[in-house]
């Protein structure tokens, strides 16, 4: 691992900042926290496919582990749902605790999995998505197809916002919108 190249963009700055001003300190450490157990998921499966690590990059789409090595389809897949997994078990985790703290940050990693498994790119759900897609199609209709997909998801978070009258809702939903239509955001 020496050499590992990490590069944090601007875009993770104002995500971070966002978070902050949404929910808090608290927020964001529970946040941070929930972040970081998705990506030692994500990380156990590289690890356990042989792949190797070339560098970390931190995105407004937040951590993206960048890494190669002969992987099949399905060693691809297992490496992308890893992440999520292990938020849930991380959830369930800190939900077995009296501590409250600890219970929040769970309530964040389960809706930071969830939401993560929405059908947009760069997220989990959008890469199995593409990976399905790409099995029956061309890839650049299945781009053509998630961006609608991604899009629509981003204006449901959005109208759900709204309605409920969550600023953090509606925010998600923007941001969805962005990261599904400007892959240099990404």
């Amino acid at each position: 691992m020496a050499g590992l190249g990490l590069t944090v963009s601007p875009g993770f700055l104002l995500l971070a900042a966002a978070l902050y001003f949404i929910g808090g300190g608290v927020a964001l450490a529970a946040f941070l926290a929930a972040a970081l157990a998705h990506e030692l998921g994500h990380l156990a499966a590289i690890f356990m496919t042989g792949a190797v690590i070339r560098g970390v990059r931190v995105t407004a789409a937040g951590p993206v582990i960048e890494y190669g090595g002969a992987l099949t389809a399905r060693q691809e897949a297992g490496i992308v749902a890893a992440g999520p997994v292990a938020g849930i078990l991380f959830a369930v985790l800190c939900f077995l605790t009296d501590i409250p703290f600890l219970c929040y940050t769970g309530a964040i990693a389960v809706l930071a999995a969830m939401f993560n498994l929405l059908p947009v790119m760069p997220m989990d759900g959008g890469r199995l998505a593409k990976y399905a897609l790409e099995t029956v199609m061309e890839p650049r209709t299945a781009d053509i197809i998630l961006r609608v997909i991604g899009t629509a998801c981003a204006l449901g978070v959005f109208a759900t916002g709204l309605c409920i009258r969550s600023m953090a809702a509606a925010a998600a939903g923007i941001w969805m919108g962005a990261l599904a239509n400007w892959p240099d955001l990404r």
